[in-house]
């Protein structure tokens, strides 16, 4: 399942990438999430959070990594769980008045899982806006 999202910014590229792939603001922005404890003292490619997320009523653990990060430009984030991997892709770019974010969520679910994933993307769909949602107003302030 690939979701894909677009909007602007009043923040600098540089700001607002780091506000967004420093997953130690994540529960700022993306009311789904129930904790996050940073595995790593400083945030930089290679950091390692443990993400505990609400899905349908379940709780589930992510351990995920800074895989790519180039300050300003683009960061991935890779998340991995018993039933699931997640790969999100944030690109930034300057306009005029701040930047546009480009925002790619990319999740597979392990078989049997998989089969359901008409029926689950709706889900995320839903839980995928209302994050983009909370991050545009958390970036907004």
């Amino acid at each position: 399942m690939r979701f894909e999202r677009r909007f602007e910014v009043p923040k600098q590229p540089i700001e607002t990438l780091r506000l967004i792939a420093d997953f130690r603001h994540l529960m700022s922005w993306d009311d789904s999430v129930e904790s996050v404890t940073p595995l790593d003292e400083l945030f930089a490619q290679g950091a390692r959070y443990v993400v505990r997320v609400r899905f349908s009523g379940n709780l589930i653990d992510m351990e995920y990594t800074v895989s790519a990060y180039e300050p300003g430009v683009r960061a991935v984030l890779t998340g991995v769980a018993a039933k699931a991997t997640a790969i999100d892709l944030i690109e930034v770019s300057a306009t005029d008045s701040g930047c546009v974010v480009d925002y790619t969520a990319e999740i597979q679910l392990a078989f049997p899982y998989s089969l359901f994933d008409p029926l689950l993307a709706i889900q995320f769909r839903k839980t995928v806006d209302h994050a983009v949602d909370g991050l545009k107003r958390f970036l907004a302030a």
